[in-house]
């Protein structure tokens, strides 16, 4: 399966990108790379996170890809 990528999402704000096979792989990806790792099974903390398909000016700058 290609990864895409998503724009993470804590409390509702924009707190980075991640390449995922799915929102939730890209969540626990983005836990784990911001050396959070230790909460990925963190049911309560997972639930603060969200995550959308990333749209290119949006989320990312078009020049960057």
């Amino acid at each position: 399966m290609k990864l895409k990528l998503f724009a993470i999402y804590k409390d509702g704000f924009h707190k980075g990108n991640q390449t995922g096979k799915s929102q939730s792989d890209a969540i626990k990806k983005y836990i784990k790379d911001s050396m959070l790792g230790e909460f990925v099974n963190d049911v309560e903390f997972i639930k603060k996170y969200s995550a959308v398909l990333a749209i290119k000016g949006i989320h990312y700058d078009e020049k960057a890809i």
